[in-house]
């Protein structure tokens, strides 16, 4: 079985569906996902043989292209126009496809007189990589997540906002040198005019779309507050109800923590949870850009295969815990400010671990893979590996046991003149059930 889902958007009055059998013919064992816009009245009139097939109400490309994303089963994407002809392209071709890039093909018509466009699109694409959705995009799930779904705001140019994101995060741009035909429908009456017409959107939306670089991809680490997997040495101690209340207050706390950070359009935010978590937080949680989601492997792993994305990318990371309720928005600014002379930065907590950690160090893939990340000698077995370690001075609790969160009240109430509102809320919340954990 290939790894492959291809993705294939249907508007309102697409009824040419050849690419169907074409795909079936060249990449057996691929799945196909349609998802086709409500409205369009072809769709029940063909005998069409795919893996899935969705009615998509109010649809746009940007919404179906992300719905098929949500849809699809496999490791590998492969967004298509449905006027797409993949005579010249072979299964051969896409064995060897970069997971830290974004794979794409040169472009022809199918009219012999529009040679020049297609010329033009190809140097667009060879010198400024930036190439269109007609020429079809290739990429992981994992690196698709990790740059964010399609701008559904956006009822056309979705494919070239998401090439100026993929740019502002350093990603490369695989060019596979196979021609993808395409409809020349749209310049075959006026070649000239229509092409100065693209011309003049392709700049218009180049002014639009264009991006600052990022510096740093921060990937916060979550759970859904409601999740019995959510502090469960604390459950076990109080009731959930009371446990519930709380994960809720520490994601306000990183939240509004991550809002007031400095240069926030220089840092790619992601959010790392489970598959069955990411529905409930995206209201707790929405300053994400991006995502990592993982099924059950082991904390040590996530946090070094999140890490290599952001360095063979962006080339700095900054992992960061949503349980530190004494942490706020200057602590981090103060670590994101500092000129990182060693190339980690630690910020510590008392049960032998890190809060926070910021490095542009390869090395660190390695050594978060191997660490035991529930045990108390994170931090010592990091400093053995490591050749260049910062640690803060300073030293924060997470809340895993009741123990904990009694030393976090003490904290805040020592502090109260200086905490944010979410802090002091937090600590009125703790103020009222004083009973259930001292």
């Amino acid at each position: 079985m290939i790894n492959l889902s291809i993705i294939i958007p249907v508007g309102n009055y697409e009824s040419d569906f050849r690419l169907i059998n074409q795909i079936k013919e060249k990449f057996k064992g691929c799945e196909i996902i349609l998802v086709v816009d409500e409205s369009n009245e072809f769709i029940n009139q063909e005998k069409i043989e795919s893996d899935q097939l969705h009615l998509l109400r109010n649809s746009s490309r940007a919404k179906a292209l992300n719905k098929g994303v949500d849809l699809s089963t496999r490791d590998i994407l492969w967004f298509l126009h449905l006027d797409s002809d993949i005579e010249n392209i072979n299964s051969s071709d896409l064995n060897s496809i970069n997971k830290f890039a974004l794979t794409t093909f040169l472009l022809k018509f199918n009219e012999a007189s529009c040679w020049w466009i297609a010329a033009g699109a190809n140097i667009r694409t060879k010198a400024f990589s930036i190439p269109f959705g007609d020429q079809s995009f290739l990429i992981t799930r994992k690196l698709f997540n990790f740059i964010g779904p399609f701008n559904e705001n956006l009822l056309e140019g979705e494919d070239h906002e998401f090439i100026w994101r993929i740019k502002s995060l350093n990603i490369k741009l695989d060019i596979i040198n196979k021609h993808i035909v395409t409809s020349a429908k749209k310049y075959i009456n006026n070649k000239i005019f229509q092409t100065l017409k693209t011309l003049s959107k392709t700049v218009s939306q180049t002014i639009k779309f264009r991006k600052q670089n990022k510096s740093v991809v921060l990937a916060t680490f979550l759970k859904d507050p409601k999740s019995n997997e959510s502090k469960s040495r604390l459950r076990r101690e109080l009731n959930n109800e009371f446990v519930n209340e709380l994960n809720k207050k520490f994601i306000n706390i990183t939240n509004q923590n991550l809002k007031r950070l400095n240069n926030k359009n220089k840092i790619q935010f992601i959010k790392v949870c489970k598959n069955k978590d990411e529905e409930n937080l995206k209201l707790l949680s929405n300053i994400h850009q991006g995502k990592f989601l993982n099924q059950d492997q082991d904390l040590s792993l996530v946090m070094s295969e999140v890490s290599e994305l952001a360095l063979k990318t962006v080339g700095k990371v900054a992992l960061l815990g949503s349980d530190i309720p004494t942490l706020n928005s200057k602590d981090l600014n103060d670590a994101f400010s500092n000129k990182l002379e060693k190339e980690n930065l630690f910020l510590q907590t008392d049960d032998g671990g890190f809060c926070f950690m910021l490095s542009k160090d390869q090395n660190i893939i390695n050594c978060l893979s191997k660490i035991q990340s529930s045990t108390t000698s994170v931090m010592k077995t990091l400093r053995s590996r490591l050749n260049q370690v910062n640690i803060s001075k300073k030293i924060y609790s997470d809340v895993d046991i009741t123990l904990d969160l009694k030393k976090v009240y003490d904290q805040l109430k020592l502090n109260e003149a200086y905490v944010t509102n979410e802090q002091k809320d937090l600590l009125n919340f703790l103020r009222l059930n004083k009973k259930i954990f001292i």
